[in-house]
């Protein structure tokens, strides 16, 4: 009697490390193949079909698609700016989001430029508190007047 069949295997091809998006930082991980093989006796004996491969990371178990090793993360200049932006777009005055910089620890030259950028050069005022808004807000979040 000859006993026959396939089954699913899951082949590490290579480790490594990539930034895991899950962990939101640098992680090991493995490459891993995964195919079904014709087994003789429950002998994988040959490859009858590749289904592709995925990264496995060690730390949070995820599986990810191949394409995540060319993921690049945002810089700390980046993801500031993008902060800033959706300050100043909820309704934060211009001035409040540069003091907020500084609060935090950032250089006065810095926290200016990114503001700067942030905030575009289409930028509305409150006649009553003299602060300034990005285009697009229509009332002073500190005094509630129209812009």
């Amino acid at each position: 009697m000859i006993i026959w069949g396939s089954r699913g295997r899951e082949i590490v091809q290579s480790s490594g490390e990539f930034y895991c998006p899950e962990c939101n930082s640098e992680q090991k991980c493995e490459n891993i193949r995964v195919a079904t093989y014709f087994t003789l006796y429950f002998i994988p004996i040959f490859e009858t079909k590749h289904h592709g491969n995925f990264i496995k990371c060690f730390r949070c178990k995820n599986h990810f698609k191949m394409a995540v090793l060319g993921y690049k993360p945002p810089t700390d200049t980046e993801r500031m700016l993008h902060s800033v932006r959706a300050d100043l777009e909820s309704g934060t005055p211009v001035q409040m989001a540069r003091t907020k910089l500084l609060n935090a620890g950032i250089d006065a030259e810095a926290a200016q430029k990114l503001v700067t950028v942030a905030a575009g050069e289409k930028q509305v005022g409150c006649e009553t508190c003299n602060l300034a808004f990005v285009e697009g807000i229509t009332r002073c979040s500190s005094c509630g007047g129209a812009l």
